[in-house]
This record gives structure tokens, sequence and C-alpha cells, in this order.
């Protein structure tokens, strides 16, 4: 068997807790913008990172950023602050995966720590040969939390589904 046709073949599957990652980083004085807080554009950066490795540990292959669905910025973070990124599968269908990554922001002279953002993005796994969409694991649910977090994926999936199908038929 050559190696196009082991990754055809249907893989085992894998919990949320085995990909599951966090990323860190210490915000820094040149990522504020102008009112002081940290550029929009580096927490998503990071929250990207984040939610690229989740998806590469549970694919195995290399993985494209496909969507990403409703960020929120409850919060401003601060120079100062220590910012982590929280990343757990909560979909998984043929090639596409869907993250949530949650953003925590720490002032780190207090201790005080604060959600920031929920973010929800899609991924979808290459062939490491072709770059054509590649089969992943199926999601093993094992907590009330898991299934929580997929039936919410899975009314997200639909609403796109349903936009894109309009956005068609408009056309």
């Amino acid at each position: 068997m050559n190696v196009s046709d082991a990754e055809q073949e249907s893989p085992q599957g894998k919990t949320a807790r085995e990909s599951a990652s966090t990323l860190s980083e210490s915000m820094m004085p040149d990522q504020l913008n102008h009112h002081g807080n940290v550029f929009g554009g580096e927490i998503l950066a990071l929250v990207d990172k984040c939610g690229g490795v989740v998806a590469r540990r549970h694919a195995r292959h290399p993985v494209v950023t496909v969507a990403v669905d409703r960020v929120e910025f409850r919060e401003p973070i601060y120079a100062t602050d220590y910012v982590e990124a929280h990343g757990r599968l909560v979909y998984v269908g043929r090639s596409s995966m869907e993250v949530m990554v949650t953003v925590e922001a720490e002032q780190v002279e207090t201790g005080k720590r604060r959600c920031t953002n929920v973010c929800f993005l899609t991924y979808v796994a290459l062939d490491r040969f072709n770059g054509r969409p590649s089969p992943v694991p199926p999601l093993i649910l094992e907590t009330d939390e898991d299934r929580r977090l997929h039936a919410g994926a899975i009314r997200r999936r639909e609403r796109r589904l349903a936009e894109e199908a309009e956005a068609r038929a408009a056309e």
C-alpha cells in the first residue's frame, strides 16, 4: 500500500482533548494601536495560529484557514498584558474542522484574568502531495461540554450552508 492509499483510509477517531492547544504571548508596545490597546489584527493572528495548531494536531496534515465565524472583542488588551489563546476542536467533517479559540488576558501585576475574545474558525486538511482536501479522523465526543459545543458548531455550519445557497441563488 502506498502513502496516498493510506491517507484515503478511514482515519481512527480522536478526542478534542488530544488536539487542544494553548499559545501565549506577552503584549509589547509595538503591538498597540493609537488608543493604547493591542491591535485587533495581532489578536486575530494569535487566534489563527492557535486554531491552526489544533487542526494540524488533529488531522496530522497541513491545514488552511477557510472561514472565521464571528470574532468578538469583548474587552481591550493592553501592552503589559500576558495573553493566552486556548483552542479546542468542536466539529469535524470529512476534511474540515471547526476550532473554538478563547483568548484570556492577564494583568500580570495583579493576576486579574479576563476573557477578551471567543472565536470559531474552520480549517481544511490538505493532502501532502497534491494540496487537495484530505480526510481527517472523526471527533469523539467525551463530555457534555463536547456535545454542547458540537451542537453549536452544527448550527453554525447549517447557517453558513444556507447563506451560501442563498448567495448562489441571488447570482
